[in-house]
């Protein structure tokens, strides 16, 4: 508020308050959080309501946080990609003036959801069950940058979508890389497969062992060319980690 931005309250659950929260506004990137209350049709029209209201609105682009319809491409469910396919279809099919950004795994995820677990041999697992299958990373806090390029060049991106991606690595070059820039701490990939994650019984695991098991069977439309393109400065691993040192070892691992 203080650099003048002007700050509007909406729930994605009443349409009736998205109306007067777009109107006026050029652009706008849209998120729809499927772990919020594990609901796939709640999420869905969520996602409904917001091109409705972003149509109705006269935005002139929307930028939309989408995934790949796992459930289409390999045969099984993952809801939380899934319900944000079928947003991107209900959009494009009331044509929207949207650009659909795909993200990969955060990197920024080592500090929250996938932390590294300390072992009794004091070194620490990387929790990802890849199974020795490569897959896309990204900082999230750089991909700002690149949805800022796409609103800010809408005829060049309208109507496209862009798979984000910094590079791809298996976890054992993740460890590999950490071990180098945080030792004397040594790391290394779990050995936990994607079907045993999908059972240990918290809130979305099974949706998250079935995401797993797309990413190890399957290659999503990820381009670190048309990443670097958006913005120049996409950082890999390597260096993202050696940006981040001080932070990973106090808050990581501590």
């Amino acid at each position: 508020q203080g650099l003048g931005a002007e700050v509007v309250q909406a729930s994605y659950d009443d349409p009736s308050t998205l109306g007067p929260a777009l109107q006026g506004a050029h652009g706008t990137f849209v998120v729809t959080n499927y772990f919020e209350h594990y609901d796939f049709n709640r999420e869905v029209n969520q996602g409904k309501a917001v091109a409705d209201a972003s149509k109705a609105a006269g935005v002139s682009q929307v930028v939309f946080s989408s995934l790949d319809h796992v459930q289409k491409i390999a045969g099984f469910p993952c809801l939380h990609y899934d319900s944000k396919a079928q947003i991107e279809a209900y959009m494009k099919s009331i044509d929207l003036p949207a650009t659909f950004v795909k993200y990969p795994a955060y990197y920024e995820n080592y500090f929250t959801y996938f932390k590294p677990r300390k072992l009794e041999d004091g070194t620490y697992e990387l929790g990802y069950p890849m199974e020795g299958a490569a897959m896309h990373g990204v900082s999230a806090a750089d991909m700002g940058f690149a949805v800022r390029a796409i609103f800010k060049n809408r005829d060049q991106w309208l109507g496209r979508s862009v798979g984000f991606a910094a590079d791809k690595l298996t976890i054992p070059q993740h460890a590999e890389i950490m071990s180098k820039h945080l030792a004397p701490n040594v790391f290394k990939a779990t050995e936990m497969t994607a079907e045993a994650f999908g059972k240990l019984g918290f809130p979305g695991a099974d949706d998250l062992g079935n995401m797993f098991k797309f990413y190890r069977l399957h290659t999503p439309d990820r381009s670190a060319e048309l990443t670097r393109q958006l913005y120049p400065g996409t950082r890999d691993f390597d260096t993202w980690v050696a940006d981040n040192k001080e932070a990973l070892l106090n808050d990581a691992l501590g």
